[in-house]
């Protein structure tokens, strides 16, 4: 088993807005890495305080996931942090060589990236 990670950052904390950069970065993530979906067995998320309309897990519900073990979890809050800034892990049963992924603001997370 292998882990990848990937961040985004919403443009707004509504639910709409939250679920479509969430939606967006796991596409992103599953194609740039060749995931198959039935290779997934679990999703964590952590997100910065101010994420509060929804949780970004729902977006691996309305992506047809259903069976994957989703948990959101709160970031601690660390001075100087991306605001509405959504990280992922996701593991994945593969031998493949992962590709982490982030996008808009969140590139600032990991500049190596």
């Amino acid at each position: 088993m292998k882990a990848v990670r990937g961040a985004t950052v919403s443009t707004t904390n509504t639910e709409k807005d939250i679920l479509a950069v969430t939606s967006d970065l796991l596409n992103k993530i599953f194609s740039i890495n060749q995931i198959n979906l039935s290779e997934i067995v679990s999703i964590i998320f952590t997100s910065t305080s101010d994420i509060t309309a929804t949780f970004p897990g729902k977006a691996v519900r309305e992506l047809g996931l259903g069976d994957v073990s989703v948990i959101d979890n709160l970031a601690p809050f660390i001075d100087g942090d991306i605001p509405l800034c959504i990280r992922v892990m996701i593991h994945v049963n593969t031998t493949n060589v992962l590709n982490h992924v982030y996008i808009g603001e969140a590139k600032k997370l990991r500049p190596d990236r």
